[in-house]
């Protein structure tokens, strides 16, 4: 099973989501041969799996179409291409609480993506653990982009905060 680790470009680095996935490869859940991360601004240089910072699009894009899986942080821009080409996502939203960004309106993305049926969901180690071992019996919905109602979604919650 390959596995692409995307945390996205956003200035705020996503060491947490790194250091996770690498202790989960040294205790022997995941094979780091087969896992490549995109870490953006982090700082963490994982131990156990190769890594970038930032690449080409199309470069990027050979990434995503060898992966079976992709552990994302919970943004549209990484969510959603490998939801439409039919992969396994597990989203790990971003929070505010460890720096990680301005606010939590991942979590509300990443409720969306899982309540339909599209990814799971982890937010701490013991979480992705679970959600690791459930991969192989989950079968994510078939993505239908609805941005209307995306869009929707994002505005509400942003007018209420």
């Amino acid at each position: 099973m390959d596995i692409l680790v995307s945390v996205g470009a956003s200035e705020y680095g996503f060491d947490r989501l790194l250091k996770i996935i690498d202790e989960i490869c040294e205790e022997g859940l995941l094979d780091g041969a087969h896992i490549v991360a995109q870490k953006g601004s982090a700082k963490y240089e994982p131990h156990h799996y190769k890594s970038f910072k930032l690449i080409a699009r199309d470069e990027y894009q050979k990434y995503l179409e060898r992966a079976d899986v992709i552990i994302s942080h919970a943004g549209t821009g990484c969510v959603i291409p490998p939801l439409k080409m039919g992969k396994k996502v597990i989203v790990f939203p971003r929070r505010e609480k460890y720096g990680e960004h301005l606010d939590d309106h991942q979590l509300e993305l990443a409720s969306v993506f899982t309540k339909g049926g599209y990814t799971l969901c982890a937010n701490n180690k013991e979480e992705l653990i679970e959600c690791i071992k459930r991969l192989s019996s989950f079968n994510p919905s078939v993505f239908k982009s609805n941005s209307i109602n995306m869009n929707k979604m994002i505005i509400d919650y942003i007018e209420s905060l």
